[in-house]
């Protein structure tokens, strides 16, 4: 995921390389008790399963022997605190109960009336963000963070990406949903979006992860996945465009990203 923020141009994710981990010497050790508790062996590999809305023992994430696949994130200082918001596209997370945006068509005039997304960047970040999202095939953005006391003015930054590259086969469309139901995007993504169609996303994505030290992190079949969903983005935007003109379509930013 900091891989593809990074080719997009949007720069929001921390920095983030691949790393291998030894859960018995590395993990275990300085665990919680209640991550400790969801430990198992599965023959001669050590599993764990975590504590988490999705998390269940019958599925566990299990290590080659002791070692495991990771990732060392770099995180900001705390002179930089963050601040957590909900997301307006969020889902409910109960089971027969949609979000408004699910059934309400016309959500995004409603969020439009709401601060931090009645002026400012905020909403056309959310925008950028359910690209992303779709992407990575993420439909778990329930919170966002941005830099506190920020009045609304800075960047959303995309921290929890955990729920991302599963089903390569599954396009999630509703996640597009500010998407389609604002009919916005920058003109700087939408430039960017144009310029890695035809296969150049994959290809940058193949590229910047040959270098990692746990490579190639993603099968072909992921890398496939995110130029026909980049196809799908596009042609969304398009639809956008057709029903209500590219003046009201194209937002024009201060974003002037050179092509990589």
């Amino acid at each position: 995921a900091f891989h593809l923020d990074r080719i997009l141009g949007f720069r929001r994710a921390p920095l983030v390389v691949g790393r291998y981990v030894n859960l018995r010497t590395e993990v275990k050790p300085v665990a919680t008790d209640q991550l400790l508790n969801t430990f198992l062996m599965q023959g001669n590999n050590t599993c764990f399963y975590g504590k988490c809305y999705y998390c269940r023992e019958t599925e566990p994430a299990c290590a080659e022997g002791e070692m495991m696949e990771g990732s060392l994130t770099l995180w900001l200082p705390d002179v930089w605190p963050l601040q957590k918001h909900r997301h307006p596209w969020g889902r409910t997370y109960r089971e027969g109960k949609l979000a408004r945006w699910e059934y309400d068509e016309s959500y995004c005039e409603a969020v439009k009336k709401m601060p931090p997304y009645d002026a400012g960047p905020r909403l056309m970040d959310v925008i950028d963000t359910a690209i992303f999202d779709y992407l990575i095939g993420n439909a778990d953005r329930h919170h966002y963070e941005s830099f506190q006391d920020d009045g609304g003015a800075s960047m959303l930054i995309l921290l929890d990406n955990a729920k991302s590259f599963g089903n390569p086969s599954l396009d999630e469309r509703s996640i597009l949903a500010p998407l389609y139901q604002c009919c916005m995007i920058r003109v700087s993504t939408w430039n960017r979006l144009n310029f890695l169609k035809g296969g150049a996303l994959s290809s940058a994505m193949r590229q910047a992860l040959a270098f990692d030290p746990i490579q190639p992190v993603l099968a072909e079949t992921h890398l496939l996945a995110l130029d026909r969903r980049l196809t799908g983005v596009i042609t969304t935007v398009k639809q956008c465009i057709e029903a209500q003109g590219p003046d009201n379509t194209l937002i024009e930013d201060r974003m002037n990203l050179p092509h990589p």
